[in-house]
């Protein structure tokens, strides 16, 4: 292979690396290989000048703008930051900053050290106190606009004082909390779904969504680091000076920014954090470390991809060496047969670990894992187990490992449909499923159960007492008090939790029914358009595609649960046995005027919350987008309305202040 085959190649598996990490939040290699491959393509176009291009990934500074979302261009270029991966580098960099800045002495540089943060690079604009934009980082240049899922971050201040300047732009990283990942992840794999692979994708995927209401949900939390730009009467000399004044104006800023006298003080905070960082709440990977003088931050500029006065060192993730004693299979809600490693157990990263997921088969083949194979496992993200490789030895090794022929649990047929990675258990009536889908029903989010724990629901489904929804309903105190570890008053405590959930109504019972790809945010909407099941059984394929937020796969999906005899059965006596199967109060929403109208909701208000004014509009049939487009009926603007009143104006939209809003929903809420 030439030089230049060599570079085109690096060149492409990197747009290919960058597509999957910015845009599809699904990487697959690890940052440290990714940064080796960008090493490589610098060095060879720094030893070959001729074969620079101006589309190579090394003149940009990475990401993506999705085109779902509105571009906005930032002011001031969001630069990324170059990695280090060993002190010496660390020292190396320190080394480039004295020579460039040759009349400094040594002991008079500051540096300030601050958490990697292992999430999403946004930004945050305020104009007169008021958070007017929120963008991602994009390809450093250009973002997108995810101002209203931004706003639902309860840490990010709407307002602040006015004067403390006119404009400025923030820079921050969103990131899950480790909790919520882990808890999203339960339901993930409760559904069906593939499990994200680290809290960042996480997070990267619930600021892409295009429905707030549902990011709102995930528990993101935020840290403001740094400035784009600031349009200030006061004349900041320091980072850490500027960092304590955004503390005092309650944004968040990390707890654990320290400011160091010299670049000794700097490197210990290596070691100290290296461990440290596992107790956190939130995922650290490494650390900043950065020049505190913003006078010797303008001296030392930046290269076209990093600023010169700052670089990041990045913790290896801890890993373990153990034997895999066998490879089994689960079977999930929705039928989904997920392969699993059972490990010799090994401690790894503060808990031990004997399990860990292999996805699906063709994953286990990429990677070659046989029983009896020593593996290399971490937790990516450090939570969830993965086995990274397999470590070559000379010994025999067994077979490769082959997905049952059928189920597992139930010995019925399973199958794997085309353009998917998962196989599936066909028999409804399957033990396992059954577990699965009452664990789901009886969900906080979904019929609200609470005392039907997986342990009564094991042993319900493996004496014969429940073998579908509805014998939920017909159970007695008898039935409940011969299991093992209920007493009488559990078992009465459980009755009543039972009779409660039947007024549960229409939108919770269908997301607890488990029709696949339909979740509580889908049932929501199905429920506000028809109001009952039986006003949905009569809708056909065509009319539901047509909703917003439903389309094909989802109308498919529902048409063919309700179509099936058994299902049809099912509902019919859950109906019987008294649940409602009606969404509770107001007028059916396809009768109000507000169906099919778009709203974009912008500026203060103060009458409504934002969220409040989405409900009504929601209620009564409308939907509230992020943008201003040709599609938009209303634009509902409060004070301080910023550039999509701007927008809305030049396309001719319908604008509303907050008293109009008021009359139009009270009148349709009337109807």
């Amino acid at each position: 292979m030439t030089t230049k085959q060599e570079i085109e190649k690096l060149r492409q598996s990197i747009r290919e690396h960058d597509h999957r990490y910015y845009v599809k939040n699904s990487p697959t290699i690890s940052d440290r290989k990714y940064d080796a491959l960008f090493r490589r393509l610098k060095k060879l176009e720094s030893a070959h000048p001729e074969y620079v291009a101006p589309d190579s990934p090394t003149q940009r500074v990475g990401g993506k703008v999705d085109e779902r979302f509105q571009a906005v261009v930032h002011p001031v270029p969001m630069l990324s930051l170059d990695n280090t991966y060993n002190v010496e580098e660390v020292r190396a960099f320190h080394q480039r900053v004295l020579r460039g800045l040759p009349d400094v002495r040594d002991d008079a540089i500051e540096y300030v050290v601050e958490l990697k943060f292992d999430g999403l690079a946004v930004s945050l604009t305020y104009e007169d106190g008021l958070l007017v934009r929120g963008a991602t980082r994009g390809d450093g240049l250009r973002g997108e606009d995810i101002t209203a899922n931004l706003r639902t971050i309860r840490s990010v201040p709407l307002k602040i004082d006015a004067a403390f300047c006119r404009r400025m732009e923030l820079r921050g990283e969103v990131y899950m909390p480790k909790k919520e990942f882990a808890r999203i992840n339960t339901q993930r794999a409760a559904d069906g779904e593939m499990p994200f692979v680290n809290p960042r994708n996480a997070a990267a995927g619930a600021l892409r969504l295009l429905d707030p209401a549902v990011t709102a949900q995930r528990g993101l939390g935020i840290f403001i680091y740094g400035v784009g730009f600031l349009d200030a009467a006061a004349d900041f000399q320091t980072h850490y000076e500027l960092q304590k004044k955004l503390a005092a104006l309650q944004f968040p800023v990390n707890e654990h920014n320290r400011l160091c006298k010299n670049f000794a003080a700097a490197l210990a905070l290596i070691e100290e954090f290296r461990d440290k960082r596992q107790d956190l709440d939130y995922e650290v990977d490494g650390l900043v470390i950065h020049l505190n003088s913003l006078d010797y931050r303008k001296k030392l500029g930046a290269t076209s991809r990093f600023p010169r006065w700052a670089v990041a060192y990045k913790y290896a993730a801890e890993q373990a060496v153990t034997e895999i004693a066998d490879i089994v299979c689960q079977v999930g809600r929705t039928g989904s047969i997920t392969p699993v490693a059972e490990l010799q157990p090994v401690f790894l990263s503060g808990s031990t670990v004997a399990r860990a997921t292999l996805h699906n088969e063709d994953e286990i083949k990429r990677k070659d894992i046989r029983v009896g194979d020593r593996v290399v496992i971490e937790k990516a993200g450090e939570i969830i187990p993965k086995v990274v490789r397999v470590i070559e030895s000379s010994g025999k090794r067994r077979r490769p490992f082959a997905m049952p022929t059928a189920c597992p649990e139930c010995r019925a047929t399973i199958h794997r449909g085309d353009g998917e990675a998962v196989w599936r258990c066909v028999n409804s009536a399957c033990p396992a499923q059954l577990k699965e889908r009452l664990k789901y029903f009886a969900s906080r989010k979904a019929m609200d159960i609470d005392h039907l724990g997986p342990a009564v629901i094991e042993q319900l489904v493996d004496t014969g007492g429940v073998k579908n929804f509805s014998d939920l309903y017909v159970l007695k105190k008898d039935d409940l008090t011969s299991l093992e570890r209920l007493g009488d008053k559990s078992a009465q405590n459980l009755l009543d939790e039972i009779a409660k959930s039947k007024s549960a109504g229409f939108s919770r019972l269908l997301h607890a029914l488990g029709v696949r790809h339909v979740g509580q945010r889908t049932a929501s909407i199905l429920a506000r358009r028809f109001r009952s099941i039986n006003e949905l059984q009569t809708v056909g394929y065509d009319e539901l595609e047509k909703i917003d937020e439903v389309g094909p796969v989802i109308a498919e999906s529902l048409r063919a649960f309700l179509e099936q005899d058994s299902n049809r059965r099912e509902i019919e006596s859950l109906r019987r046995l008294g649940v409602v199967m009606k969404e509770r109060g107001g007028s059916p929403a396809r009768d109000a005027s507000l169906v099919g109208k778009q709203f974009v909701i912008t500026g203060t208000l103060s009458r409504f919350t934002r969220e409040e004014a989405k409900e009504k509009i929601q209620s009564l049939g409308g939907r509230v987008t992020a943008t201003v487009s040709k599609n938009t009926d209303y634009l509902v603007a409060g004070t301080a309305a910023g550039s999509k009143l701007e927008k809305a104006r030049q396309l001719g939209t319908a604008i509303l202040d907050e008293e109009a809003l008021r009359k139009l929903v009270e009148r349709d809420g009337a109807a």
